[in-house]
């Protein structure tokens, strides 16, 4: 929470006369020499004697800067590769399309301003416009914080100035106050001063800066203090910027109307509160970027990560008293307090928008990862008012007769691999139970830690979300979840080799139970967080991923209404729209000796891949095959026989100069019902080593698989799927185990086994466990094989894992065979 004094930071001697003169209708402008327009002044303070200004005798100190009133057109430039001591606050404005510059000359490094430890900004520009600074090094250490900032424009003109460019600075160790105000304590501050009539900012790009070690914040466009002000700034454009070691906060817009945060990276802020001396403005509190007070703000494509702020703590914030904000395609990890802060309205001296709910709140196709701890961050915080992913300060905002009064939080992917974490997904300080009603659609839910959810008001809509790990007993109630692992590319980054890095690791593959389970949301943005359309009407993915993650497949979940470039096979299917596992359409075969291929093409040879498909057939008892042939291998395929979807995996290797296959969904003859095929996929796995020993039971022996607690099983030479020996359970409280090491932490594999039972009805399982998530296992109750494939994520320490076959009850045994247990590239 942004806790608010009451009292207005004191401000400069030379503020105060500014706005003494505004209200007795003139600026006070200091003594500058006037000279003509359109010219460019050189500094070199490296140069012996002080020169007029020109190229060839430029000035060697600040003072000649300072000195100037400069005019639209001119130019300021700095040698590259020296070093000015001193404050510069040069005169003059520039005009629209004719901006006043300030950059640097010459080859080498920036040139380095250093106020050397100077109260007050760097460079200042009061009640000036229309100008664009550049290509500087700016830094004002000192052994103690007072208020000193990079670059400060501020305005008590009364009026609206216009463009203000900051871009390409290097802005470092600035000793601001840590818990003091914003923008008289940034690296760029941009400020309106509190006039009457009131002062407000058009058009500020504060672009490709890098800022490091600034207190208190990186880049601030506010009024000067909370309350003041009831103008709205303009034009705000903060993009592309790095920031690092900010004491507190790194980006904050106060009274913004349509404020661009686009492109910055932000990391290791919150580490510093110093306040001023009493009686001034004081708050310890930081988040990453923020706005407060403010219209339709964007942030987008945003990275922050290891906020250690204790009192908020997370990467991003809506505060108090704004309307229509969006947060999309974000990326925020190892922030203490967590990804999103929401608050509350509350009651602000002489701030009426802050007791009106904010309003208008989309978070959309945001990435959070590990949020809620800093493990792994150089620093660290201990946090004073709790985490959670989604940090809610106190009740749901949701204003009175908004037409968009429930904050919107959608197809965000969200990854909390730690069993220590307790970091809620939705958390509020109140507790666990809040009033207000929120909307929370699509998002891919990743939890094994052990938070959970607070309840809210009746009316909040929770739908097509993935919940997978644990499952609390708070977790949102949701008639179309998924709760099977989203095969994210690089859960946790754990992989630092992977092609998958950073908010890519979030990516899915092809087989992904996330793909098209969505649920179509109106305004829904057009575009995910890696640039895939986003259909208006078409179901979406869950998730900030919406791609077919690279699958080699084309029409696999027939979304196109029509079968190509799949082809018939046999008695004619079709694609209609009924029986889909996601979206609209699934190939339905005819009853008997029907249905669909299609042909691979540029394909590697010598090369596994991994083909998966969802089935189902109308008649229980009957069968559906999905397979693969004409790889140059063996033809391979699995069958289902259940009247609800189930999931089938193939893993196959081309041969020696294959480079197609045909793949293919499969009526068997013999039916009276129709089969039904749906979201096929087809993934390369370049290294595809079984990690299992013995998966087949082909030595004839157990060994390494050892007995499950219960009735001993054993292996026996008949009832194989393949090859000649199979596990055979007892009837009742029978099975195998065997333990896996040498697996990869945060890592996604692929379970794959057959199993069968002697008697049809009962269930023999094949499963998981011991890997630093859930156990999970599937069921199979046919006399003749299926195939149980089970996609799992270990845990964040997790090595290894169980694989087991059981039969938990039953009069007769049960059989397993063939297993396999892959890792995803």
């Amino acid at each position: 929470m942004k806790r608010r004094s009451p009292t207005r930071p004191v401000r400069r001697a030379s503020r105060v006369l500014a706005l003494l003169a505004t209200m007795a209708g003139a600026l006070l402008v200091p003594a500058h020499t006037a000279m003509a327009a359109g010219t460019t002044y050189y500094v070199d303070c490296s140069a012996a004697t002080n020169g007029t200004g020109t190229q060839s005798s430029p000035w060697n100190s600040v003072s000649g800067v300072n000195g100037t009133t400069f005019g639209a057109g001119d130019s300021i430039l700095f040698a590259a590769g020296t070093t000015c001591t001193g404050q510069l606050a040069p005169g003059g404005s520039g005009t629209s399309g004719s901006p006043i510059t300030m950059g640097s000359y010459g080859t080498g490094a920036k040139p380095v301003i250093n106020a050397n430890g100077a109260t007050g900004p760097v460079i200042h520009l009061l009640n000036q416009q229309y100008w664009e600074i550049g290509g500087l090094e700016l830094t004002n250490a000192a052994a103690s914080p007072n208020y000193r900032s990079g670059v400060l424009a501020e305005n008590a003109s009364g009026g609206i100035l216009h463009h203000i460019r900051v871009h390409d600075m290097y802005i470092h160790d600035i000793t601001g106050y840590g818990g003091g105000w914003y923008a008289t304590n940034a690296g760029v501050g941009i400020q309106t001063n509190h006039t009457t009539p009131v002062s407000t900012w058009d058009d500020v790009v504060v672009e490709n800066n890098t800022f490091d070690h600034v207190d208190r914040i990186a880049v601030a466009v506010t009024p000067d203090g909370d309350g003041q002000g009831t103008g709205l700034t303009t034009g705000t454009v903060i993009r592309d910027n790095t920031m690092t070691y900010d004491g507190a906060d790194d980006i904050l817009v106060v009274k913004n109307d349509g404020a661009l945060i686009d492109g910055n990276k932000a990391g290791y802020g919150g580490a510093k509160s110093t306040c001023p001396p009493s009686g001034q403005y004081c708050n310890g509190a930081s988040a990453g970027i923020w706005m407060s007070g403010s219209n339709d703000t964007v942030v987008q494509n945003n990275e922050v990560y290891c906020h250690v702020n204790g009192a908020d703590g997370t990467g991003y914030d809506v505060d108090w008293g704004n309307h229509n904000t969006t947060f999309q395609y974000n990326y925020s990890h190892q922030n203490l307090g967590g990804f999103m802060l929401v608050m509350p309205p509350f009651s602000i001296a002489n701030e009426p928008t802050s007791t009106v709910p904010s309003d208008g709140t989309v978070i959309r196709y945001n990435i959070s990862e590990n949020d809620g701890t800093n493990a792994g961050c150089p620093t660290s915080g201990t946090p004073t008012h709790g985490t959670g992913v989604f940090h809610f300060v106190g009740n749901i905002p949701n204003k009175s007769g908004s037409s968009s009064a429930v904050p919107l939080i959608y197809n965000n992917s969200i990854y909390v691999n730690k069993s220590s974490l307790n970091t809620p997904v939705l958390y509020s300080r109140k507790g666990g139970s809040v009033t207000g009603t929120l909307s929370f659609r699509n998002n891919a839910v990743f939890n094994y830690g052990t938070g959970g959810y607070f309840t809210t008001s009746a009316g909040s809509v929770y739908s097509n979300n993935l919940f997978y790990g644990n499952h609390p007993s708070s977790e949102p109630a949701d008639a179309a979840k998924v709760t099977a692992d989203p095969q994210f590319r690089n859960p946790g980054n754990a992989n630092g080799s992977s092609s998958y890095t950073g908010a890519n690791a979030y990516q899915i593959h092809p087989s992904s139970p996330v793909v098209r389970a969505g649920a179509v949301i109106s305004g829904n943005g057009g575009q995910d967080a890696f640039g895939n359309a986003v259909s208006a009407t078409a179901a979406p993915n869950i998730g900030a991923y919406n791609g077919t993650g690279g699958n080699l497949a084309s029409n696999a979940g027939f979304e196109t209404g029509t079968l190509s470039p799949w082809v018939n096979s046999g008695a004619a299917p079709s694609v209609t729209s009924s029986n889909a596992r996601t979206g609209t359409y699934a190939l339905t075969t005819q009853a008997s000796g029907s249905g669909a291929n299609l042909n691979l093409t540029g394909l590697s040879p010598n090369t596994t891949y991994l083909l998966t498909g969802w089935a189902k057939v109308a008649n229980a008892g009957e069968t559906l095959a999905i397979g693969v042939k004409n790889y140059g291998g063996t033809e391979t395929f699995t069958n289902v026989a259940t009247t609800s979807y189930t999931q089938g995996a193939i893993v196959f290797t081309t041969g020696s100069s294959s480079t197609t296959a045909t793949v293919y969904c499969w009526k068997n003859t013999g039916g009276t019902g129709a089969g039904y095929c749906d979201d096929l996929a087809v993934e390369a796995l370049p290294s595809a080593t079984n990690a299992l020993t013995n998966p087949g039971f082909e030595t004839g022996a157990l060994s390494p698989w050892a007995q499950s607690t219960g009735t001993a099983s054993g292996v026996v030479a008949s009832n194989a799927r393949s090859g000649t020996y199979a596990l055979q359970t007892a009837a009742s409280s029978s099975g195998a185990i065997q333990t896996v090491n040498g697996l990869t932490s945060s890592g996604t594999y692929l379970l794959a086994a057959w199993a069968k039972a002697a008697t049809a009805g009962e269930e023999v399982a094949v499963g998981v466990k011991s890997f630093g998530g859930t156990e999970t296992y599937l069921r199979t109750s046919t006399t003749s094989y299926a195939q149980q494939p089970i996609f799992f994520t270990t845990g964040a320490t997790a090595t290894s894992a169980g694989a087991y076959c059981y039969k938990n009850a039953g009069s007769s045994a049960g059989y397993c065979d063939d297993y396999t247990l892959i890792k995803l590239p």
